[in-house]
């Protein structure tokens, strides 16, 4: 299963109790879940409406009633130390049964084999000199508007942190316009990138991500503190998770209005700058690296024998053998 606890366990929440369905947006809690102040921003659709409906909701719907009418359960890449809550709400509620075996990223051996040498040499390069880097990656089906590009390429220029910064080459018209921007100081690349040899590497010390779940699973299970930038699918309720709940991250919130040809909002170039600069030094990313430290710990316990996931593979196991 490609998301957390949280996420669907808030999607089905919220359709069932509709709190949301008051007009002026404010923000509400849900029932069983006291503190969590969530609002019709946080949540994505067809979830977002109180009565959702068109294609979208009739495939979801659909989607949902097939797996629970055909499934006994669903396997989840988590781990109890950091979602148990909210499995166990579930499991409580909701007839299709969930089990969290992971993290799954943690299965491999060695986890951090480094598939490029050319990076490699440049993070342990950072590593000798005392640099820390920050690692930005926003998924494979992220599409960023070259204003979008522009003002996070700036931010990360007046930072003066050192990163390496994986981009798509669809973003571009022809060549990588960023990639003799930076002088060594950055590194731009292109294409597939081994992400967990790269939170791996001792000289990371930060991660600023679309917190698709994978990649927010990733990060907690390096010890790497996230500097989240939401943009589809159930990634607000992710972010949500890691910032408010677990308090393994910052928040970057889209304040600038696009100019031109350029529609929606996008986030300000003078943010990514202090809040990338925040998580690698200031006092809240110090905050969100001791969090997600002890995590990271818990995660590789969950995966040890007689842990808390191995037990859970067990229980599922003897589960759909009956």
């Amino acid at each position: 299963m490609g998301t957390g606890a949280f996420a669907s366990y808030v999607c089905a929440a919220v359709q069932a109790q509709k709190p949301h369905a008051l007009a002026d947006g404010s923000p509400f809690e849900l029932d069983g879940l006291p503190g969590l102040r969530l609002t019709k921003a946080d949540l994505h659709p067809p979830f977002d409406e109180p009565e959702p409906a068109g294609p979208l909701w009739d495939f979801v719907a659909e989607s949902m009633e097939e797996a629970m009418g055909s499934s006994r359960g669903m396997i989840l890449n988590s781990f109890h130390e950091l979602e148990g809550l909210y499995v166990d709400k579930w499991n409580r509620e909701i007839p299709l049964k969930m089990w969290p075996v992971g993290p799954l990223c943690l299965a491999s051996e060695p986890v951090g084999t480094m598939d490029r040498g050319d990076i490699s040499d440049w993070l342990d390069s950072r590593l000798a000199m005392n640099r820390p880097v920050l690692y930005v990656a926003f998924g494979s089906q992220a599409d960023l508007s070259r204003a979008q590009l522009e003002e996070i390429a700036t931010g990360l220029d007046r930072s003066g942190l050192d990163f390496i910064w994986v981009v798509r080459s669809c973003w571009f018209d022809h060549e990588n316009p960023f990639e003799n921007r930076f002088g060594d100081r950055g590194k731009v690349v292109q294409g597939f990138i081994n992400q967990l040899g790269v939170l791996s590497h001792k000289s990371i010390e930060g991660f600023f991500s679309h917190c698709g779940w994978n990649s927010v699973l990733e990060s907690i299970s390096m010890g790497v503190p996230i500097l989240a930038f939401p943009m589809a699918a159930e990634q607000k309720l992710n972010a949500k998770f890691v910032v408010d709940v677990l308090g393994v991250g910052l928040r970057i919130w889209t304040t600038k209005v696009g100019e031109g040809d350029v529609e929606g909002a996008l986030v300000d170039s003078g943010d990514v700058q202090a809040l990338a600069r925040e998580l690698i030094f200031g006092k809240g990313g110090k905050h969100a690296a001791a969090k997600v430290s002890a995590l990271a710990a818990s995660a590789r316990t969950a995966m040890d024998t007689g842990g808390s996931s191995f037990k859970n593979l067990d229980l599922m196991v003897r589960d759909v053998s009956v």
